[in-house]
């Protein structure tokens, strides 16, 4: 029988890791470490933080996501803008293509189906 997975205290992990980048950097990489907690197929959840700075997006999955902290822009290749704060959720839908700008270091929690 499956059992519940869980990551407690999202918001004040400390075991997080470093990680390869999101996305393509503009400029210097920004810093980003990551904690995984579930993994199966092609699902994946866990907790990620990322420094400021600037990256190209172009994404082959899905992802739900909920910001915990941080502030973050993202404008799609059609232009669309979106400013995340810290209590937002969204979604990053499969062929999303944008610019990721993280004004002030983001951390989320997300749900990846690849």
């Amino acid at each position: 029988m499956p059992e519940i997975s869980i990551q407690k205290q999202c918001t004040s992990l400390q075991d997080l890791i470093e990680t390869e980048s999101f996305g393509e950097p503009i400029g210097a990489l920004a810093k980003q470490t990551n904690s995984g907690f579930f993994e199966e197929d092609n699902l994946c959840a866990g907790t990620w933080e990322c420094e400021p700075g600037k990256m190209k997006i172009d994404l082959d999955l899905m992802e739900f996501c909920h910001l915990l902290k941080g502030h973050w822009i993202l404008t799609s290749q059609s232009g669309q803008v979106t400013e995340l704060k810290a209590g937002d959720s969204w979604i990053f839908p499969r062929g999303w293509k944008g610019e990721s700008e993280v004004v002030e270091t983001v951390r989320k929690v997300y749900f990846i189906i690849s």
